[in-house]
């Protein structure tokens, strides 16, 4: 499986093949283009595959080539079940966003406000 087949697992939800690529020996945290595969499914709110990810040992702090950490992305998209998912997982609150905003400051929706506080 290659790693393009892996990144539209996980962009669009598509367990089987996410949970297929892993066990045919794809690294859960090896970058596809300098984007980290828990920051893909985080930008784009894909829950299942993000837990998974993280039950396969994805790391939760850390950032890929534009700064961004997997809890900043599903922040900056809104995802409130993503950033509840990471925060319990470990993900650190006290990051900052590559314009050096805090976590609390990048975020919009005030349940996800209430989750960083």
């Amino acid at each position: 499986m290659s790693s393009s087949d892996f990144e539209w697992g996980i962009k669009n939800g598509d367990l089987e093949k996410v949970k297929e690529a892993v066990e045919k020996g794809v690294n859960v945290n090896d970058p596809i283009d300098g984007r980290i595969p828990l920051c893909l499914a985080s930008d784009y709110g894909q829950l299942d595959v993000l837990n998974f990810l993280l039950s396969r040992g994805a790391d939760v702090d850390v950032s890929d080539k534009f700064g961004v950490s997997p809890l900043l992305a599903a922040i900056y998209e809104g995802h409130t079940k993503c950033v509840q998912s990471l925060l319990k997982a470990g993900a650190k609150k006290d990051g900052r966003a590559p314009d050096g905003s805090t976590y609390l400051e990048a975020a919009e929706k005030e349940e996800i406000k209430a989750l960083l506080r």
